[in-house]
């Protein structure tokens, strides 16, 4: 039911806005339109890239690799690599974006005044930065679900750009993912040769522990083993050692003097025979250029000098050579006689705790070498993986020239347009029909009027044989539209109560009235007064709207002076009696106006006249009942309102613009006292008379005129 009952609101609502609603789809439409075929296209091509979740080593066999890593965490961190500002960064300066028109700085402010002065160039860190920001917007890295797979896109304008920013992203990617690796190889290489380095300090310590022990308990060894060959051989390791020293010494200071070309030094310390033959030659071209004066003998001198010179070089450094494999054979020797020493000592009959502290020493020096070799080979093999590493990730599609564009989609933005075009129509046709248009039901009626409710009567068709509307209040007393003009009586009456109950020896004086004209409220007075006649109340119905009378042209009657004459000489009511007009059918009685008037009419309902005729009907009738002239464009209607004990505010259904009937509830407002009571209509509610039978059991349905 209630279902069925708000499709035929909504139904009834888009009905009548349907213009607007047509009017804001095809403004919303139109300016979507102009927008989307005014944008310029971009195409985006795409690079499809495999993400490899094992961390590849060529050092290492294929079945060494262990088990890849959750997908998840590593291809969600290569999505976020893969568009970092490393990466775009790379693409920028290998393929020169901030130079280029489509990604390059704006001039902003300065390139609209270009032409009134030569343009300075931008900031270059500025520059990168608006180059950086336009590519980011312009690249998307996604995974696809599931797998292993990256999809890597870029957009432009041209779209062979597009194709090879793709693929420039896509391999700036996969270098910036190798030269990682490689970094991170290496950095733990520079880590590992300060151990290393740290390692061969200990070889040496502990291989100079086990010497100092000897040299400082010799003497004890010697007395334990009972071997005197022991000294001798020390004594043979000492000036060994000596001996070494002193030409590593020697060698040094050789290296010096012929890297700094201190030949003559050279000469006397090193000794040789074709060393001293060279310098005593150079020595003799030396003194030929002192004594030479010819620039082209000078010449000759020199370059003979240089050859000398030379082949000093030459056999002083061949002549170091030998010195320094000489020293390592008196080192091997040393190291020779060393080991002899120690294999002689631990032959010896040494005592347990000599022999337990030289194995100490031993297994020190066996630990720090076996540690040295270790930090040895992982420092070489770092060093050969930094040249090995490989990228972690591969190409697999590249990027192709697009064949249309991806910006703008033309059918998808101008249906959503065509959706949104629709919303907006319906929504500024709803908040123009609750706050701006037409009044549609009675509870908006009853907010805007600040009462409690509002009466609605249905809308109604004029029989043919019939003068007016109001005339189914007799020919058709079971229709909805008089169960409408009843309730609307009751709800007089009810709110009369306390009134008629003050002062029962006056009528109530009941004005109705409407915001604009044409709003139905001469046909809501006609049929109010009849309800109120058919009651049995002696009812008068006095048509006050003097500019436009109407109620004769509802009543099948002809107009009158007798109103207008009355209240302009001011003649008493009984002289007037016979201008009244009865109902024949209800008994109703009526005073109609005259034509319509061209002259201003305030006067006459504002004087004294209107007063003494408003108490005389008062006091002769029980109901008075006056149709008034709209608020909106006369002000008659606000002399009447504060005389009135009742006002009935007829305002038609979907018609009457809320503004107007606002400014009509001010005036009445502002012409009212505290006495007379407000009471909305809302006249000619478009209902069917199917739906006023299920809201009343059926018991009112619109059967038409009743059978004569």
């Amino acid at each position: 039911m209630e279902a069925e009952i708000d499709l035929r609101a909504i139904l009834g609502f888009l009905g009548r806005q349907l213009r607007l609603i047509l009017a804001v789809f095809l403004a919303v439409l139109v300016a979507a339109s102009a927008l989307v075929f005014a944008m310029t296209p971009l195409f985006t091509a795409t690079t499809l890239v495999m993400v490899d979740p094992y961390d590849r080593n060529l050092l290492l066999p294929q079945n060494q690799l262990g088990p890849a890593p959750p997908a998840d965490v590593r291809v969600e961190g290569e999505v976020l690599l893969a568009r970092s500002d490393n990466v775009l960064l790379t693409v920028i300066e290998r393929e020169n974006l901030v130079d280029s028109d489509e990604f390059g700085p704006d001039q902003g402010l300065a390139g609209l005044l270009s032409f009134l002065r030569e343009p300075s160039p931008p900031n270059p860190e500025e520059a990168l930065r608006q180059t950086l920001r336009k590519l980011d917007a312009r690249v998307s890295a996604k995974r696809h679900r599931g797998t292993f797979l990256l999809s890597i896109s870029a957009s432009s304008v041209d779209p062979d750009r597009a194709a090879l920013l793709a693929n420039a992203v896509a391999k700036a990617y996969i270098d910036t993912q190798v030269t990682a690796k490689i970094q991170s190889t290496m950095n733990a290489h520079d880590v590992l040769r300060g151990q290393v380095n740290a390692a061969r300090e200990s070889v040496i310590d502990s291989d100079g522990s086990f010497d100092s022990f000897i040299d400082t308990n010799l003497d004890t060894i010697i007395r334990q083993t009972g071997n005197a060959e022991l000294a001798d051989i020390h004594a043979e390791i000492g000036m060994l050692a000596a001996l070494r020293q002193s030409e590593a010494t020697e060698m040094a200071s050789l290296q010096m003097q012929l890297v700094q070309r201190e030949y003559a030094a050279f000469t006397t310390g090193l000794a040789d025979a074709a060393v001293t033959s060279l310098e005593r030659e150079r020595q003799e071209l030396l003194d030929q250029l002192e004594r030479s004066g010819a620039t082209a003998a000078e010449t000759d001198l020199q370059a003979r000098l240089a050859q000398v010179e030379d082949n000093l070089q030459s056999r002083g450094t061949q002549a170091i050579s030998d010195r320094q494999a000489e020293i390592q054979r008196m080192h091997a020797i040393e190291t020779s006689s060393r080991q002899s020493l120690r294999t002689a000592i631990l032959s010896g009959g040494l005592s347990r705790d000599t022999l337990a502290e030289i194995y100490d020493l031993q297994q020190q020096a066996e630990l720090a070498r076996r540690q040295y070799d270790q930090l040895m080979a992982r420092s070489q093999q770092l060093q050969a993986e930094s040249a090995l590493q490989l990228a972690d990730s591969r190409v697999v599609s590249p990027a192709l020239r697009p064949g249309s564009a991806s910006f703008p989609n033309i059918p998808n933005l101008l249906l959503l347009a065509a959706a949104i075009g629709l919303a907006a129509g319906i929504i500024v046709a709803f908040l123009c029909e609750r706050f701006v248009g037409g009044i549609t039901s009675d509870d908006q009626l009853a907010i805007i009027a600040r009462t409690k409710t509002a009466l609605p009567v249905p809308r109604a068709k004029k029989q043919p044989d019939h003068h007016s509307i109001a005339d189914l209040v007799v020919t058709a007393p079971i229709s909805t539209f008089s169960e409408a003009i009843r309730r609307i009586r009751t709800t007089i009456d009810h709110t009369l109560a306390v009134r008629l109950d003050a002062d029962p020896e006056r009528a109530p004086i009941i004005m109705v009235t409407s915001a604009a004209p044409l709003e139905g409220k001469t046909t809501m007075a006609l049929a109010l007064a009849r309800s109120y006649a058919q009651a049995g109340r002696n009812t008068l119905l006095i048509d006050c709207d003097l500019r436009r009378p109407a109620l004769h042209d509802h009543l099948g009657v002809e107009a009158s002076e007798g109103l207008t004459n009355t209240l302009k000489s001011g003649a008493p009511l009984d002289n007037f009696r016979t201008a009244m007009t009865e109902d024949r059918q209800t008994g109703l009685l009526t005073l109609i106006g005259s034509r319509a008037s061209s002259a201003a009419t305030d006067q006459l309902v504002a004087g004294r006249n209107f007063d003494r005729l408003l108490n005389a009907a008062a006091q002769a009738f029980e109901i008075v009942v006056l149709d008034t002239p709209p608020l909106g464009p006369i002000v008659d209607g606000t002399y009447i309102a504060r005389k009135s004990d009742v006002v009935l505010m007829v305002v038609n259904w979907a018609s009457t613009a809320q503004q107007d009937i606002r400014k009509a509830l001010l005036s009445l407002e502002a012409a009212t006292g505290a006495h007379t009571r407000l009471i909305p209509v809302l006249n000619q509610q478009k209902r069917s008379a199917p739906a006023y039978s299920r809201r009343s059991g059926g018991l009112y349905a619109d059967t038409g005129p009743a059978p004569p």
